[in-house]
Order: structure tokens, then C-alpha cells, then sequence
């Protein structure tokens, strides 16, 4: 676009044209939108957890958007699973965390190429797996709400194995929680002292949904981590959580249910 401006104007009508033509094409400084762009890996800025952030489409400074944290698999395809999130998000306004936590798992994820901790780090995960990640995830968030306009509750969700994960935030940490999903998680009690499960009254109404595929046989009744579901439900359940339940997702298999997951939670932003 050319812009031709007079010379016979004063200076003052010059600088008014100027501000006038980029307020109308949207290009003051204030206002410029955020385009989208892949995953970034980047490290918080009091801990040394790493993660990868994407940023909604038109996100912009000076308002507020909602987070999702999003826990992979014992897999721990990390940036495989952001990009998914991310693909799946479309126009949603969800700002989507994946940190790179250890507790999704067995405990030989020290040599994973996918993680990219220093041997120091890895000495303070060996300390304490579980206060890594929960430290870390708070530390995520702290940076996410200063610097994009995070809301101070995230949702939260993840795969099979993220359950270890997510299970543990939830029964330890569940008054940082908006709403959670679990996908055909594990639960084997790592990470919690039963006898010590949180009692912070937002655990009563938070929204706790588990999404099982039709089509995943992984967790059909009766198998093993149908019954770690169970297990998990009824032990919430009997600490207080009251909103707690199973969805069937028709025609599908044992996957991360990027869609759907964020279907659920834009529905609890209605």
C-alpha cells in the first residue's frame, strides 16, 4: 500500500493523518495481533522446567486468556503433542502450556531425547520428581500470567500415562485447577498420600471428566487402566470431589482427543 501525504500540510496534520490511517488498518503498536506460529520451547523464569508455549491466534497484550496444560503420555512426544493441541485449537482463545515434566511415566527418562535438562537439573529432579513438576508447572503459570495475560487457574489435561501427572495435581494442588481431563489415564497412586488428599473446598465443584474412545480398547471395562480409572474416581469421590464422571467419545480410539478436549473446556468458559 503507497501512502502519499502533502507537503503543504503542517506537521501537526501529518502526524494526525498518520495515527488516523493506522488505527484504521489496524496497525497501531497497541493493538498489532499475534499471528500463529509453531510451538515454542522455552524455560520459567525462577525454575528450570522447560515447556512449550503457543499463543492463540489474535492473541494480544492487555486482556486476559484462558491456559491449558497439557501432560503427554509416557511417550513424552512433547512438542508432538503441542503441535496437536495446537492444530486442533483452530479459533479457540486458549493460551497452551506442555511442560516437560518426569512424572508421566517409569523413572528411566533421564536418557528420553526428547527431555533437554542439564546434568544439574537433573540431580534436582532425582530430589523430588513430583515437587519438580508441581514447582514447575506454578513457575510456568506465574510466567504465562505476567507475560501473555494468562488467567491465574489453568485446565489441565493428558494421555494414558499423564494420569500419574494429572492425578497428582489434582489431589494435591486442586485450588490451581479450572477443569481437567483425563483421557484413559493411569492411576497407580504416585504422587499421593492418600491419607493426606487436599481438602481446599474448590476440589468440591471442580470439573474432573474422564474421555474414553468407543473404539479404545486400551480401556474398555475390565482392563487394567479402566480399573486405575475406577480406582481414581472412587477415591476422589470419597474425598470430597463431587463432579467427577466418564464421557464416551464415539468412533474413537487410544489418542490425545485434542478436539474434543478443547471443546469441553471452551464449554465451561460459556
Amino acid at each position: 500500500m503507497k501512502i502519499n501525504i502533502r507537503s503543504d500540510r503542517s506537521p501537526q496534520v501529518v502526524t494526525i493523518t498518520l495515527l488516523c490511517l493506522l488505527v484504521a488498518f489496524g496497525c497501531a503498536p497497541t493493538a498489532l495481533a499475534h499471528a500463529s506460529e509453531p510451538p515454542q520451547l522455552k524455560t520459567a523464569s525462577t525454575h528450570p522446567i522447560q515447556y512449550y508455549l503457543s499463543l492463540p491466534q489474535n492473541w494480544v497484550a492487555g486482556k486476559k486468556w484462558p491456559v491449558v496444560v497439557v501432560i503427554d503420555s509416557a511417550e513424552r512426544e512433547f512438542l508432538q503433542a503441542a503441535t496437536a493441541f495446537a492444530d486442533a485449537r483452530g479459533s479457540r482463545p486458549f493460551i497452551l502450556v506442555t511442560p516437560l515434566v518426569v512424572t508421566n511415566g517409569g523413572t528411566r527418562y533421564s536418557s528420553v531425547p526428547t527431555y533437554h535438562y542439564s546434568d544439574p537439573v537433573w540431580e534436582r529432579i532425582q530430589s523430588g520428581p513430583f515437587k519438580f513438576d508441581s514447582d514447575g508447572i506454578t513457575a510456568i503459570m506465574q510466567d504465562v500470567v505476567k507475560q501473555y495475560g494468562g488467567e491465574d487457574k489453568y485446565f489441565i489435561t493428558g494421555l494414558e500415562a499423564a494420569g500419574h501427572t494429572v492425578w497428582g495435581i489434582l489431589f494435591n494442588h486442586p485450588e490451581t485447577v479450572r477443569g481437567a481431563v483425563l483421557v484413559c489415564p493411569n492411576y497407580l497412586g504416585r504422587w499421593v498420600d492418600e491419607k493426606q488428599i487436599s481438602s481446599a473446598p474448590e476440589r468440591a465443584n471442580l470439573p474432573i471428566r474422564n474421555f474414553i474412545g468407543t473404539k479404545d480398547e486400551l480401556c474398555s471395562p475390565g482392563s487394567p487402566i479402566y480399573t486405575q480409572m475406577q480406582n481414581a474416581m472412587d477415591l476422589a469421590i470419597a474425598h470430597g470431589y463431587k463432579n467427577v464422571s466418564v464421557t464416551r467419545v464415539e468412533g474413537k480410539g487410544h489418542e490425545r482427543l485434542a478436539d474434543e478436549v478443547l471443546a469441553y473446556f471452551a464449554s465451561l468458559k460459556q
